[in-house]
């Protein structure tokens, strides 16, 4: 696993060398509790004891790694010489003198000092690890701030220092550290994390484990590192199960302890926690669902359940949520393939894919396990929510930031390789849920009264939603076709008349026809899909009434035959 720390350079004592320290070193713990950790940290880095005789010490940008702090510094004077700032004549030497205390003023940052320590589990070398730190810094600072790196081997989890200078070797500007406050009073530190996440890629290619502070490879471990609004919709999801599941408020108590999610009504508003989740504070059921937020209290949780026919095990209330769950797993928008060219390496965690942007660049994406599944010949498919997003890592600069939706990078892979993404519509989810809802009623005898109805109408509304998704669909498929036969007049024989039409509908000119023609031939596939589910539900709507009145007449003659 890779641990980062990082900390920030304001005393020219710290940059400097001292004898005395050098022999000392290998005495010297590195720690946030001791203030003066930092001073003379060159010596310590490079000390022989602990880099392999050093062995395991590079710089990049300067020309002796050994005299690094005066190189820091020189680079600051040269920018100082720039502006003309900070030098002053002395009348006794007849020259003009550069104050060097100057470079202190206002507790400014003269560089950043970064450790990146490594478990022994990782099984790395010494010099891999020392390859995993140049790259990660490399990267992160765009090769444009001078640093040296050194790999300490004195522990078992060996560790790089990465000292880099403040001051771009190119501009003269001062790098940018970034922190932002956060509701709760602390502050987030958004370049420390764009360190990590460039650390985490490297370091992966190389096999090394990453603490995991992204989704897992399973939806388990995915949903247990996510935030509180994750668990928000979780604990909705549980509940709104729950009130279909349960007969009366002693059954609801029963089965959400089952599902492990804790309960208290004991106040205003009720509470409620999962168990097998990290979730640390209890949640206000007000907080659920901001239209209704009496919903999930006790008096509104005994008038719904009064309407329920289902009567259910424990057990089988307990099996049938795990398949929901897997269900909602494998839900998505859009499914992708990504050929074996586009990924750049694999992890225990998913996925980075390579990603190009703009004219003359190119970053990774990470994808979670839980969105992949690989195939044999080692391409892989996506499964992407429209509007998730992903964090693009630049190689070129890692304060780059940059993120994706679903939508936009289904898009974009699918440009690279020439395969189509297929899209799903919502609708299409919504009515497979309510469709499997109402088959699992049947199966246990519920055919009636108005739990029934109730999921009988939602259905009915959500085919609705998708007649009119149809219509909607045809039009953007009639709009796009338009726009390619244009695209195709204007590529192929220069139209001036094409080119103005496609000005009057607001296209813009650098649209190309192969980019039309991959979003109409999504459309065309999404269309055939919602087609054909919209079909198939109204047929399967159609047999279970043909059935059901058939049973209502044999119920009907076999009371009749009763009375007489």
């Amino acid at each position: 696993m890779v641990y980062t720390k990082h900390f920030e350079i304001h005393k020219l004592k710290h940059l400097r060398q001292a004898k005395d320290y050098v022999e000392n070193a290998e005495k010297t713990l590195v720690n946030e509790s001791n203030p003066e950790h930092l001073t003379n940290l060159f010596p310590y880095i490079s000390n022989p004891d602990k880099t392999m005789s050093m062995q395991l010490v590079s710089g990049h940008g300067i020309t002796n790694v050994y005299d690094a702090a005066n190189e820091f510094i020189a680079t600051k004077k040269l920018k100082a010489l720039a502006k003309g700032n900070e030098f002053n004549f002395d009348p006794q030497t007849g020259k003009v003198k550069f104050n060097v205390e100057s470079l202190e003023k206002n507790n400014a940052v003269l560089g950043h000092h970064l450790i990146q320590a490594f478990y022994p589990e990782d099984n790395l070398t010494p010099e891999q690890i020392h390859e995993i730190g140049r790259q990660t810094i490399l990267e992160f600072t765009g090769g444009e701030y001078e640093f040296v790196i050194a790999t300490h081997v004195d522990r078992k989890h060996i560790h790089n220092h990465i000292i880099f200078n403040s001051t771009n070797l190119y501009t003269g500007k001062q790098f940018n550290w970034k922190t932002i406050p956060k509701e709760n009073g602390k502050w987030f530190d958004i370049t420390k994390n764009n360190f990590e996440k460039v650390s985490d890629k490297i370091a992966s290619r190389y096999g090394a484990k990453i603490i995991e502070k992204s989704p897992g490879n399973s939806h388990l471990k995915y949903t247990k590192w996510q935030t509180q609004s994750i668990y928000k919709s979780q604990i909705k999801q549980r509940l709104d199960y729950l009130l279909e599941m349960s007969s009366d408020i002693d059954d609801f108590k029963r089965k959400a302890t089952a599902l492990n999610l804790s309960f208290d009504f004991s106040g205003k508003w009720a509470t409620y926690r999962l168990l097998d989740e990290p979730q640390m504070k209890n949640t206000r059921g007000r907080n659920l669902d901001k239209k209704h937020p009496e919903k999930y209290n006790l008096e509104s949780i005994i008038e719904r359940l009064e309407t329920n026919e289902l009567s259910l095990t424990v057990d089988e209330v307990v099996e049938r949520y795990e398949e929901k769950v897997d269900v909602v797993k494998q839900d998505f928008d859009y499914q992708v393939t990504v050929e074996k060219w586009q990924i750049d390496h694999m992890t225990s965690k998913g996925f980075y894919l390579n990603v190009d942007f703009g004219i003359a660049d190119r970053g990774q994406i990470f994808i979670g396990g839980y969105k992949v599944d690989q195939l044999e010949n080692g391409d892989c498919v996506l499964y992407l929510k429209k509007n998730e997003t992903f964090r693009l890592l630049s190689e070129k600069e890692a304060s780059f930031t940059k993120y994706l939706t679903g939508h936009d990078l289904a898009k974009q892979l699918g440009l690279y390789n020439g395969t189509v993404p297929l899209k799903k519509e919502p609708v299409i989810s919504t009515i497979n849920e309510l469709v499997d809802a109402i088959n699992f009623l049947a199966e246990h005898g519920v055919t009636e009264g108005t739990q029934f109805n109730n999921m009988e109408s939602q259905l009915m509304a959500a085919l609705g939603d998708a007649e009119k998704k149809l219509s909607v669909i045809d039009n953007k498929i009639m709009e796009l076709t338009k726009i390619a036969k244009l695209l195709i007049e204007k590529e192929s024989e220069h139209s001036q008349t094409a080119i103005n039409e496609l000005e009057n509908l607001g296209v813009s000119p650098s649209i190309k026809y192969q980019d039309i023609h991959q979003e109409l031939q999504s459309e065309k596939m999404s269309r055939k899909i919602l087609k054909n589910k919209f079909e198939q539900t109204v047929d399967e709507i159609n047999t279970f009434n043909e059935i059901k009145a058939t049973q209502l007449e044999e119920n009907k003659e076999k009371s009749e035959g009763k009375r007489i």
